[in-house]
Parts: structure tokens; sequence; C-alpha cells
């Protein structure tokens, strides 16, 4: 039996919606991505002495890890899939999308692609059986 997958992200959790037959499950993962806001620098207390600088870099080298972090987490959790949808409102799911396309070791096919806004749970479950071709209503 195929194990279809639907995927609806952002950056603070994302929705894992499993079907098997006519039954569904949802699995939520949170994500750990800190926000942050860099705060400036502080002047000395010479007058027009010189001023620290903060870096971004470090910022955004741990942001970057964290994100990696998190898409791995998905892709561990839906890597028995035969096939996957992603949907979600931002970004995160075109990242998800190339980690899982330039992960080698990585097989499920990855059917369809959408945006979609914040939607409540049983919408994305009625939009992840309208994708696989499940009507909902049958039951």
């Amino acid at each position: 039996m195929k194990k279809q997958i639907g995927i609806w992200l952002d950056f603070r959790e994302a929705h894992i919606i499993i079907l098997e037959g006519k039954e569904s499950e949802v699995k939520t993962i949170l994500s750990e991505i800190e926000d942050f806001n860099i705060k400036g620098g502080a002047r000395s207390k010479t007058p027009y002495g010189p001023m620290d600088v903060t870096s971004e870099k470090k910022y955004l080298e741990r942001n970057k890890n964290q994100v990696d972090k998190y898409y791995s987490e998905i892709m561990e959790y839906v890597k028995d899939a035969s096939e996957i949808f992603i949907m979600g409102p931002a970004e995160a799911k075109i990242g998800l999308r190339k980690k899982m396309v330039n992960t080698k070791s990585f097989s499920p096919f990855i059917k369809g692609f959408e945006a979609m806004d914040s939607v409540s749970e049983n919408q994305k479950i009625a939009r992840t059986h309208e994708f696989f071709g499940d009507d909902v209503r049958k039951k």
C-alpha cells in the first residue's frame, strides 16, 4: 500500500499528514529556530570614540544550522513515504524541497509543491486528500 504524505510547514512548525488508505494521521514537529533581533553596537566612554560592531555572521550561521536541523527532522520522519506533497505559506517549503532533492540518500518522490496560507488542520488534511485523489466526503 502506498504511503502518501502531505507536509505543511513554515519556520515555526510542520504538520505532517500521513495517508494510508482512507485513514489519516497528523504529526506536528515544532522547529527550534530562534527569532533574534541583532542589537546595535555600544559607544565607548570617550566622546567620538570607536563603536563596537556586532557581527551578524554568528547569528546567521546559528540560524542556518537550526533550519538545517529542522529540515533533517522532517526528512527523517517522512523517509519511508512513497509520495510527498509539500505546501506552506513561505520560503520554508522551498528550502525543504531543495534539501530533499539534493540529499542523495533520500528516496521518496516529491509529487507536488504548492503555496498555501495558514489554514486549519482539517483544511490541510482535506487538501492532502484532494491532491492525492481521495474524496474525503465518501467516508
